[in-house]
């Protein structure tokens, strides 16, 4: 089973991570961030509950890939829209709706 400690701390991680997005979400970059953090702590929740119990780490491997394509799509998209836009505000994508 799971000790208390790093449970409580990957909750704690993945907490801060839903707050930071509720608080910080006028810029599409903090959202991102925010996003990461939150894949760091059900990393670490993986890692602590499932990973160092067994030694078959290959569904860590994948989750982490998951986590890496999704920070390179984030940034992608981050870079044609600040190009296409000019800026990464949250609010100047309403304003081209169809």
């Amino acid at each position: 089973m799971i000790m208390s400690g790093e449970y409580l701390l990957s909750v704690f991680i993945y907490v801060c991570g839903v707050i930071i997005l509720l608080f910080q979400w006028k810029h599409i970059l903090n959202m991102m961030l925010s996003f990461e953090i939150m894949m760091l702590g059900v990393i670490f929740l993986f890692l602590m509950s499932w990973g160092l119990y067994s030694n078959d780490y290959s569904l860590m491997m994948v989750i982490v890939v998951f986590g890496v394509c999704e920070a390179s799509l984030g940034l992608s998209l981050l870079v044609s829209m600040v190009r296409v836009h000019g800026n990464d505000y949250v609010k100047s994508l309403n304003m081209y709706k169809l």
